[in-house]
Formats: structure tokens, C-alpha cells, sequence
């Protein structure tokens, strides 16, 4: 009995991941599902935040102010996770 090779074959391989249904965000972007839920769970971390920002344009000199808000983001995102009919 002859051995085949499939490695080399003239059919086209085709991936499963060619119809993926996930739309990718820019996490940080004003209109992110991320940034909508830190603005409606943390307005205030939210505003520091991004007023630092805007004073700033750079997002190394805002670490704490970024971390108080991730800090209260943790919450939030457990509760837009977990609570059915969440809409931000």
C-alpha cells in the first residue's frame, strides 16, 4: 500500500478562526464599553483620570489616578458581568 502525504495537497486549508464574531474596542476610547461603565460605576476616578489626561498627555504621570480607578472598576465590571439586564 502506497504512503500519502496530506501536508502537501492542492486543497485549500481554511482556518476557524476566518468568521470570528468579536469586535475588538480600544479600551481606553471614549466610546469603549469599558470607559462606559467606569464613567456610570466610578464618575469620579473616571474625571480625575482623564483631567489628568488632558493636563498631562501622558498616561505614565496619571499611574495613581489610574489605579484608584481600576481599583474601583473591579466592582463594576463584576456587576455589568453578573447583573442580567446591566446596560451601560
Amino acid at each position: 500500500m502506497e504512503s500519502r502525504s496530506y501536508n502537501f495537497s492542492s486543497g485549500k486549508k481554511r482556518s476557524t478562526q476566518v468568521d470570528s464574531k468579536v469586535i475588538f474596542f480600544p479600551r481606553e476610547d471614549e466610546g469603549a464599553p469599558r470607559s462606559t461603565i467606569l464613567k456610570k460605576e466610578c464618575p469620579d476616578q473616571y474625571h480625575d483620570f482623564h483631567s489628568c489626561l488632558k493636563l498631562t498627555k501622558d498616561e505614565s504621570k496619571c499611574a495613581t489616578q489610574k489605579e484608584g480607578l481600576l481599583e474601583c472598576g473591579k466592582p463594576a465590571f463584576r456587576k455589568a458581568n453578573t447583573t442580567p439586564g446591566y446596560e451601560f
